[in-house]
């Protein structure tokens, strides 16, 4: 899977195990079609986390070992919208920022994201129930309370071409 597209989840201990499992999935899922997918979990750094439920999962990389991504998805945790985010976290998703074509966040992921100034004048969504406190503590952001999901397009110009133009 040489032409794959790299797809970074950023974990960290307290992570949302189904923000990580789910597009885990989806993306495996896909690939039983077509494979054009490559998992890569980023922790901080480099290590082994645990998981909201106690399950421990193996990190393949650090963050800034990461290298290229098409995609870099930043996974929630119980604790985002209530507890201060560790610089630890926003440092690693400015350093998957750098490196990847886009960036994402599941759920209250959006926490470390606006943390890391990525949101700064830009729409977005997290969980219905923590809407609010997003854009409480972060009032540069334009919280959709209501949507599932938000596109807004890029931040910058992509760094290196994507492997597959006719993939979105």
């Amino acid at each position: 899977m040489d032409s794959a597209r790299r797809i970074g989840i950023l974990v960290f201990d307290g992570v949302k195990l189904l923000d990580v499992a789910g597009p885990g999935e989806v993306f495996q899922e896909a690939n039983r079609f077509c494979p054009h997918y490559r998992l890569l979990l980023c922790s901080p750094d480099g290590r082994d986390v645990s998981t909201s439920t106690g399950t421990r999962i193996s990190a393949d990389a650090s963050a800034a070992e990461a290298g290229p991504l098409d995609l870099a998805m930043v996974a929630g945790g119980d604790a985002l919208p209530t507890h201060p985010i560790d610089p630890r976290l926003t440092e690693a998703t400015a350093i998957l920022h750098r490196q990847a074509q886009r960036i994402a966040s599941i759920c209250t992921g959006a926490f470390i994201l606006a943390a890391a100034g990525l949101l700064d004048g830009r729409r977005a969504t997290t969980h219905w129930k923590h809407a609010g406190t997003l854009a409480r503590g972060y009032p540069s952001v334009r919280v959709e309370p209501d949507a599932i999901y938000v596109r807004a397009g890029r931040t910058r110009p992509p760094q290196h071409p994507p492997p597959h133009s006719d993939v979105p």
